[in-house]
């Protein structure tokens, strides 16, 4: 069967694209076919009993040297070894299925206590969302000061289209609500030399940066592309800017630090996590893709775990 799976950390999604390690709604999940081998024992269960791989050999002379009493000892013994063995087909099938059904419980398949907000009762509210850590800076300034960047086509892209969205949304979490007020200006990028290619193939390559609806504080950025070059410098822009923007000083910027390690792992073909100063940085590399996740690296949560 198919399941969505989460790109950053590699778990099933819920029905309505919901990361629980994540705390967040995935916009582009990854698709994988998943087989039980299990599962595969179900239909040994649907078969008749006669067709079970059962066969117990009865030599021919035996039963008629022995008479009667003998062949219906062996019809005995051969009956109660079919019954037993269907009992045990029949077990391995029912505990696949539960197996299935807790696998999916323990990663998330219910409603999760979802609750769509409108845009007017969190800006209300007017206080940041409980789902994300922030930047402590405008997410929207930094948008603005990407797509400029992205505007000058550098790096073998040019815009192709743009748009911004809202997804408000509450969750229910160990007995608390987790709010999440999303605001993603999504910039889908389409490379200079192949302009002639179908135009759905082209704008699947992106910038996004994510923040908060009711402050504008920044959550994430998110880039998917195939050219490594871009990549790393659109990944290097965005980290300056936000360090600016969050007034870190060039003495304590962990921007060269990241982008050697991240060209590093680029270089062997390799994915990375990178904890660097203010920034938690996820790269992933599929087949022609490269994507990356940059959120923000709270000293406090990290502190709380080490202890």
């Amino acid at each position: 069967m198919m399941r969505k799976i989460c790109p950053v950390c590699d778990l099933p999604l819920n029905e309505i694209n919901y990361c629980s390690r994540c705390r967040r709604v995935v916009k582009k999940p990854v698709n994988w076919e998943v087989n039980y081998t299990l599962n595969e024992k179900k239909d040994l269960a649907s078969l008749p009993v006669s067709h079970l791989p059962v066969n117990q050999p009865v030599p021919r002379d035996s039963m008629l040297g022995k008479g009667k009493s003998n062949v219906l000892l062996f019809l005995v013994i051969g009956i109660a070894l079919i019954f037993t063995l269907a009992g045990i087909v029949i077990s391995c099938a029912v505990n696949a299925t539960s197996l299935e059904n807790s696998y999916e419980t323990a990663v998330g398949y219910d409603d999760y206590g979802f609750r769509d907000l409108d845009e007017a009762e969190v800006l209300a509210a007017g206080e940041h969302c409980s789902g994300f850590d922030h930047f402590e800076t405008d997410g929207r300034e930094i948008s603005n000061s990407m797509t400029q960047f992205l505007e000058k086509e550098e790096y073998g892209y040019r815009i192709g289209s743009q748009e911004t969205y809202g997804d408000n949304y509450e969750m229910n979490q160990d007995g608390g609500a987790l709010t999440f007020y999303e605001t993603v200006d999504s910039v889908y990028l389409v490379p200079k030399i192949t302009e002639d290619v179908n135009s759905e193939e082209e704008e699947y390559e992106y910038v996004d940066i994510n923040y908060d609806t009711a402050t504008g504080e920044l959550h994430r950025y998110v880039s998917y592309l195939k050219n490594p070059e871009a990549t790393l410098a659109y990944l290097e822009q965005f980290l300056l800017y936000t360090e600016a923007g969050c007034g870190i000083a060039a003495e304590q910027s962990s921007v060269a630090s990241i982008m050697e390690q991240a060209q590093a792992r680029l270089n062997q073909s390799e994915g990375a996590y990178i904890l660097e100063g203010i920034f938690d940085v996820n790269l992933y590399i599929y087949e022609d893709r490269i994507q990356v996740y940059v959120s923000y690296n709270n000293p406090e949560t990290v502190k709380n775990q080490e202890t």
